[in-house]
């Protein structure tokens, strides 16, 4: 069984088009969860908060984008230079169980 694992890059959060353009897990919720998937946006928002904001070893500021692209950034005047080639993987599995999370609190 092949576990397929996704990248999620510092780099991003400095991008109007970053993370696919936010839609970086669009398919594979689509695919696995079908009708019942949780909004892509905020399982990306989660998933960014949750691995790769800890893995950057300086506090960033970031600000949550209700519309548009990549939904997830820097506040303005936030610079990345210093720590954009931060990289961390997330398994396949783990965005499915934040996914389901966010589905489970909507039902609550």
């Amino acid at each position: 069984m092949a576990h397929f694992e996704y990248q999620l890059h510092a780099f991003d959060l400095d991008s109007k088009f970053g993370f696919a353009d936010g839609n970086m897990f669009g398919a594979l919720l689509r695919e696995k969860l079908g009708k019942l998937a949780p909004n892509k946006r905020e399982v990306l928002v989660e998933c960014v908060k949750r691995f790769l904001l800890p893995a950057i070893p300086r506090r960033v500021q970031t600000m949550i984008v209700a519309k548009g692209h990549n939904p997830i950034r820097l506040v303005a005047g936030e610079t990345i230079d210093d720590v954009e080639d931060v990289t961390v993987g997330i398994r396949e599995k783990d965005v499915l169980q934040i996914a389901r999370e966010l589905l489970r609190r909507v039902k609550a």
